[in-house]
């Protein structure tokens, strides 16, 4: 059941990541150029955080131990930074809520491990 989960997030997760790689490289932006439309430092941020979600989607999806806290801290600090609103980064209403997903799934799975892991070493 977890694995299934992890795997649903781990999905989630990859097309996030593209479709932030995506962005970076101009698709669908028509003639604005990407550099234009972010300052440095939200280029340098969303490009990191678009890396790392890929690496992370790819960690999950073969159950390593790196994997879902990447995910976990890369979501959570990029959903601090656009809160913040220091540095635009444009995610969207529709990006906000798949980041959202993200943070929420890998809370559940990070649970899950926890509470097995209890219940393994504390019986």
């Amino acid at each position: 059941m977890i694995q299934a989960v992890t795997r649903q997030i781990s999905i989630v997760a990859l097309l996030n990541g593209i479709v932030d790689i995506g962005r970076l490289l101009g698709v669908g932006n028509g003639a604005a150029n990407p550099f234009d439309m972010y300052s440095v430092a939200g280029f340098a941020l969303l490009g990191g955080f678009a890396l790392a979600r890929v690496f992370a989607a790819v960690g999950m999806w073969i159950n390593s131990n790196w994997g879902t806290p990447l995910l976990l801290g890369v979501t959570t600090s990029e959903l601090a930074i656009y809160l913040a609103g220091y540095i635009r980064l444009d995610i969207g209403l529709f990006g906000f809520a798949a980041r959202l997903i993200e943070v929420m799934g890998a809370l559940l799975i990070l649970w899950f491990f926890f509470r097995r892991w209890r219940a393994e070493n504390h019986d």
